[in-house]
């Protein structure tokens, strides 16, 4: 840009001396062309500025409804592995009452053979003491009236013990009947839950799956806008800073033109006076020593003034340009002991625990109900209004999942990665404030908790 200048200078003044305004002209025309260009190239910039941002505003909106979906579609999946779990418990005590069911019909069947056979030991003996199997006869065989009530009352108590006897094989015949068709109709409904739950748990699953690919699509396309946007901005950052300094340029370009017309002018002013005492030189030699010494003094003055316009360059200043483990052994207890002391009790709440109002209510999800239950033990996971899982996952130090201990925080990815957080008690279950049940006790080796867990574990207390 210096030599430019020094161009532009050169053009202003001649080589009579004379000031040349059509070259200054040029030079300003050359500084408006080139001020124009960055107005459009800034008006460009600032245009695709303006549509990445609104283009990264649609991004955040549909990440947002997709984050949302994940957790509703979360919420339910853990519900029905819940219902699942619970119908597993119902199928496997079916189970048992099957069992017992086939020990009754078993004994159940047993007493009919038994009647049977009684009945035909009845007729056989009936057959061996006369060949008949009619009462009547037996009636007709009294030898007195006494001897005929006496036989009548004994064919009435047999007749009617056969009947009791009939009936009652009726009746466990229809009991039996009746425990099979409950038992098969009980057997074919739970089996058709199960059925439906397992595919309504592969349904969600797989949508969880889908959106979960649209999220990190979204989140990747959200990247590249911010990538984008950053660019643009350094875009119109740099246009701006060229604008600064071609407006800046133009000004001293101005100022040295102006400068360098006054020195010609004072020049040829010099001149003339220079002429002038060499005429009144010729006419009078004791005026041309005093005109001699006279332009001696203009000289040193026309130096001075030379020395007064040089100005030195500016200068411009220059520009400046995990935590640590709890030791509070005793505070795994603590916190264990006050979280389970609302286990049933306190119903799950998006960010909730945040508030006084909330914690006193027992109101929480569930990174604040971890943070709530660790702060009473007197260990602190972070602010109450802060504390999430992305923060608590950064908490205390990384162990794996087969060296886990009672006390630890266990991390599953729910809606999104390390989306839910619970405390660890050992033997396969942990505490945790979940959606489904609110704060629970519940067992890793549940269906959707297995299938989330990947393994993140915390160690915040030593």
């Amino acid at each position: 840009m210096k030599k430019f200048i020094t161009f532009g200078l050169a053009s202003v003044i001649g080589a009579s001396g004379l000031f040349i305004p059509f070259t200054h002209e040029a030079n300003a025309q050359n500084f408006e062309q080139k001020k124009q260009e960055l107005d459009s190239k800034q008006s460009e910039v600032n245009k695709n500025l303006q549509k990445k941002k609104e283009e990264l505003s649609k991004l955040e909106a549909k990440q947002e409804a997709l984050a949302q979906k994940l957790k509703d579609i979360d919420e339910k999946a853990l519900k029905t592995s819940d219902q699942i779990e619970e119908k597993q418990k119902e199928n496997e005590k079916t189970k048992k009452e099957i069992k017992a069911l086939k020990k009754e019909i078993a004994d159940t069947e047993k007493r009919i053979e038994e009647r049977n056979e009684f009945l035909k030991k009845r007729v056989r003996a009936l057959q061996e003491s006369g060949g008949s199997t009619k009462y009547i006869d037996v009636l007709l065989g009294a030898k007195s009236f006494s001897d005929f009530i006496s036989r009548a009352g004994a064919v009435s108590t047999l007749i009617n013990a056969d009947s009791e006897i009939i009936k009652e094989q009726e009746k466990d015949k229809a009991e039996l009947q009746k425990s099979e068709n409950e038992l098969n109709t009980k057997l074919e409904n739970v089996q058709n839950t199960l059925a439906k739950l397992e595919t309504l748990q592969s349904d969600l699953n797989k949508q969880l799956d889908e959106k979960d690919k649209l999220f990190k699509q979204v989140k990747k396309q959200k990247g590249s806008a911010f990538s984008e946007i950053s660019e643009l901005n350094s875009e119109a950052n740099s246009i701006a800073s060229e604008k600064d300094a071609t407006i800046a340029a133009q000004k001293q370009a101005e100022k040295e033109a102006r400068e360098a017309a006054q020195k010609a002018k004072e020049e040829k002013a010099q001149r003339q006076q220079q002429q002038r005492q060499a005429s009144v030189q010729a006419e009078d030699n004791s005026s041309n020593n005093d005109s001699s010494s006279s332009s001696s003094n203009s000289g040193s003055s026309s130096n001075d003034n030379n020395n007064s316009n040089s100005s030195a360059p500016s200068k411009k200043p220059s520009s400046g340009g995990g935590s640590p483990v709890s030791s509070n052994v005793g505070g795994i207890e603590g916190a264990i002991s006050t979280g389970s002391t609302i286990v049933g009790q306190s119903p799950y709440k998006w960010g909730g625990g945040r508030s006084q109002a909330d914690i006193d209510a027992r109101r929480f999800d569930c990174s604040s109900f971890v943070r709530w239950a660790f702060a009473s033990a007197g260990i602190n996971l972070g602010p109450v209004g802060g504390t999430t899982t992305d923060t608590l996952v950064g908490k205390g130090r990384a162990v794996s999942a087969s060296d886990m201990k009672r006390g630890d925080l266990v991390f599953f990815d729910t809606y999104k990665v390390n989306g839910h957080v619970g405390i660890y008690l050992g033997n396969g279950s942990f505490l945790n404030d979940n959606s489904s049940r609110g704060v629970s006790v519940d067992s890793m080796n549940n269906v959707y908790w297995k299938k989330a867990f990947n393994g993140v574990v915390r160690r915040v207390v030593e």
